[in-house]
């Protein structure tokens, strides 16, 4: 059976395109993934664009196809519940907060690039959204994602992602990527109930 991708959901078409950019970056000159990575010291000297573009480029294939693999599974399960413009805002929230969180919390982390903080964002996104829809699944997987990030946080990364990835896992990523989550959810509850505030006072 062939996929048409017409027929996927708008926000789906877009986890689609974001994967297809991560492999064009990939597939960049080695002078663009450097002038893309977050570099504690570039961001420090102006180049803020670091904070996001680090999101979107990779140590290498290995890298990419396990963290390519990860968004095509999240998009599967969760991306057709949203919005595409919801969808993108999530994306953008959960990759600018792991670069922000990098810079102003983890000093230590000197460079860094992948997506795996904003998938961890996104999983976030994608179960507190199960929870609010009333599935039981959404809180067994969000004390998942609990649990996996103090584990890394306590012993750091598994020992089978790095020997893919081909360098250490900044585990500090996958934390701030999920609060970004949260905040997009604190942001949305506010902007929520103020809309419904003024509805109904009219």
């Amino acid at each position: 059976m062939r996929l048409n991708p017409s027929s996927l959901s708008p926000s789906c078409r877009l986890t689609l395109y974001l994967g297809a950019l991560v492999v064009l970056l990939q597939l960049s000159p080695e002078s663009w993934h450097i002038l893309l990575r977050y570099e504690r010291n570039g961001v420090a000297a102006g180049e803020i664009w670091r904070i996001l573009t680090s999101n979107f480029i990779h140590l290498g294939w290995g890298h990419l196809a396990l963290n390519l693999a990860g968004l095509l599974l999240i998009g599967w399960l969760f991306a057709a519940r949203f919005s595409p413009w919801y969808w993108l805002t999530a994306v953008l929230v959960c990759s600018l907060s792991t670069g922000l969180g990098l810079y102003l919390l983890s000093p230590e982390v000197l460079w860094c690039v992948g997506l795996s903080g904003t998938l961890h964002g996104l999983m976030v996104v994608g179960s507190l959204d199960w929870i609010k829809q009333g599935e039981r699944l959404g809180i067994i997987l969000l004390i998942g994602i609990g649990a996996k990030l103090l584990w890394e946080r306590l012993y750091g990364g598994a020992p089978l992602s790095v020997e893919i990835t081909g360098g250490a896992i900044v585990t500090d990523a996958h934390i701030w990527g999920a609060a970004g989550a949260m905040i997009l959810a604190l942001g949305s509850m506010i902007w929520t109930r103020a809309l419904s505030g003024r509805s109904s006072q009219v």
